[in-house]
């Protein structure tokens, strides 16, 4: 059984052309596909951040500090 989009279906739905059953089938497959695409967007969005985290180390760790530069770790006294 192939997953209907869901305007198709909203349409076959109007249209009295599928059963509750039929419908409830394919609004599973359709969230099964989505959950499966947001969890693979997760990973990746999650695996660009630890890079830009390694890589934003990697520059701070090589280069030198600017002179007179307040630190970026310490919170200034007003």
């Amino acid at each position: 059984m192939g997953t209907m989009k869901p305007d198709e279906l909203a349409h076959l739905w109007r249209q009295e052309q599928l059963t509750a059953d039929m419908a409830i089938g394919h609004i599973t497959q359709n969230l099964v596909q989505l959950h499966g695409a947001l969890e693979a967007q997760r990973r990746l969005l999650q695996a660009s951040l630890e890079q830009q985290r390694q890589l934003l180390l990697a520059l701070q760790s090589t280069l030198p500090a600017p002179s007179g530069a307040p630190s970026v770790t310490k919170k200034q006294k007003r």
